[in-house]
C-alpha cells in the first residue's frame, strides 16, 4: 500500500502531507460552519484550529511549488552529462533487446564512466533469452577496457517490459544497493537511453523518489534528412539536481 501511494504522489507529483493538510482543513472549515452556535470557547478554539492547519497548507504549498518550479526551470532541464558521468561511481542501466548490437551505446558508457566502481543492469527475461547481459558483461565490457570487480555488478532481470511498477522497483533496490556500499546520491545515474519507453518512465519515478539524476545519450537532428548528425551524440540529464559530483556535491535548487 505504501508504495503504491509512493507512485501516485510521484507520478502527480503532490506530496501526500500536503494532501493531508487540504483535507484537514476542508474538514475543519466545514466543521467550524456547522459549530457557529456553539460556546465562546469552543467556538474561538475551533477556528485558531483552522487557521493553523491553513498556515500549515500554506507554508506546505508553497515549499512543493519551489520545489516543482525549480526542477522544471529551463536552465535545470536536458543539461549537458558526459562531463558527470566520467566522475560518476554508479551506473543503472536500462537494457534493451538492441543494447548489444553493433554501435551500442553501452561501450561509450563505459568507456565514458572513468570512475564507475559499481554497475547495475536492469533487464528484462526477454533480453536475457536473447543473450543480451552476457554480452554486454563480456565482449563489450572487454572492448571497452573498463574492468568492474564482479561482486560488483548486480543484474536485476524479472522486470516485464511494459510493467513500468517492476523497473520502478528494481531500479529503487539497484539505487539502495549503491548507496549501502557508501556512494552518495550525486554519484549515481540512472542511464535510460535503451528499453521501452515504460521502463523509462518507471526509471524516472524511482530516480526522482532518490533524488539521483537521469541521463540518456542524445544527438543533434538533421531535420532535412531526418537522421541524427553524426559526431554530434553526447549525454544529457533529464532534470539537473546536483551541482558537481561526490559527497561535497550541492542540490542546484537548495
Amino acid at each position: 500500500m505504501r508504495l503504491a501511494l509512493a507512485r501516485v504522489r510521484h507520478v502527480a507529483g503532490i506530496p501526500s502531507g500536503l494532501v493531508a493538510a487540504a483535507a484537514a482543513t476542508f474538514y475543519l472549515l466545514v466543521n467550524a460552519l456547522t459549530s457557529w452556535s456553539a460556546a465562546e470557547f469552543g467556538e474561538l478554539g475551533l477556528w485558531a484550529t483552522v487557521v493553523v492547519s491553513a498556515a500549515v497548507t500554506t507554508v506546505l504549498f508553497v515549499r512543493w511549488q519551489h520545489r516543482f518550479a525549480a526542477s522544471l526551470r529551463p536552465a535545470r532541464l536536458d543539461q549537458p552529462g558526459t562531463a558527470k558521468l566520467a566522475a560518476r561511481r554508479g551506473l543503472v542501466v536500462l537494457v534493451g533487446l538492441d543494447s548489444a548490437d553493433p554501435g551500442t551505446t553501452f561501450t561509450r558508457l563505459l568507456t565514458t564512466a572513468a570512475r564507475l566502481e559499481y554497475l547495475a543492469l536492469i533487464a528484462t527475461p526477454e533480453s536475457e533469452v536473447r543473450g543480451v547481459v552476457p554480452a554486454l558483461l563480456g565482449p563489450l565490457m572487454a572492448v571497452s577496457g573498463h574492468a568492474v570487480a564482479a561482486s560488483r555488478i548486480r543484474v536485476w532481470d524479472r522486470n516485464e517490459a511494459e510493467a513500468m511498477g517492476d523497473v520502478e522497483q528494481s531500479v529503487t533496490e539497484a539505487i539502495d544497493w549503491m548507496e549501502r556500499h557508501g556512494l552518495h546520491a550525486s554519484e549515481i545515474v540512472v542511464d535510460v537511453t535503451k528499453g521501452r519507453r515504460s521502463m523509462a518512465f518507471g526509471a524516472l519515478i524511482a530516480a526522482d523518489r532518490a533524488d539521483v539524476e537521469v541521463q540518456y545519450l542524445a544527438a543533434e537532428w538533421h531535420h532535412l534528412d531526418n537522421t541524427p548528425r553524426p559526431g554530434t551524440e553526447g549525454f544529457s540529464v533529464v532534470s539537473e539536481r546536483w551541482d558537481g559530483v561526490g559527497q561535497d556535491a550541492a542540490r542546484v535548487d537548495a
